[in-house]
Order: structure tokens, then C-alpha cells, then sequence
């Protein structure tokens, strides 16, 4: 039963991938074109987000005072911190 399942299985995403594999083959050269703008557009997309990220300090590991934490957290989507004292051992 289990390898009969397996076997239902991979006929499924074999069959997909023969769909996706014949709608590529039926793109003409318009179609190729927009798919490589979209691409170019989501590539510089990401490249200005890392670069803001950057400029923000984001992989950068940094000391910050308490009275300017909620500050720094409101600025950036996410955030990692550390919470220590200097009388215990995790510093």
C-alpha cells in the first residue's frame, strides 16, 4: 500500500513538471522577455531592500542604551536581542 502511495505520488509531480515543461515550450519570445523584466525588477527590488537594511545596521551587532531601545526596535520589521547584566556570566 505504502509503495503504491509513493508511486500515486510521483506520477503527480512528474505530471506537473510535464505541464510546466510544455507551457515554457509554448512561451514565444514576448513572453520570455517579460518574464526576464519581472525578474530584473524583483532582483533590484531585493537589492534596494538589502541595501536599506544596511544602512539601517541590520547584521551588525551593536550595544544599545536602554532608554534607546524602543526606539531602534520601532525602526526595523524585525529584531534580535540579548538582554544581559554585567554581574552575570552570559556577557
Amino acid at each position: 500500500i505504502l509503495e503504491k502511495q509513493v508511486l500515486t505520488a510521483a506520477k503527480a509531480v512528474e505530471d506537473k513538471l510535464d505541464e510546466e515543461i510544455s507551457a515554457l515550450d509554448r512561451l514565444d519570445p514576448d513572453d520570455i522577455e517579460a518574464l526576464r523584466e519581472r525578474r530584473i525588477q524583483q532582483m533590484r527590488r531585493a537589492a534596494e531592500r538589502r541595501a536599506k537594511w544596511r544602512a539601517q545596521g541590520h547584521g551588525e551587532y551593536a550595544e544599545v542604551p536602554e532608554k534607546e531601545f524602543f526606539s531602534a526596535a520601532k525602526a526595523s520589521e524585525r529584531l534580535v536581542c540579548h538582554f544581559y547584566r554585567d554581574n552575570w556570566p552570559c556577557k
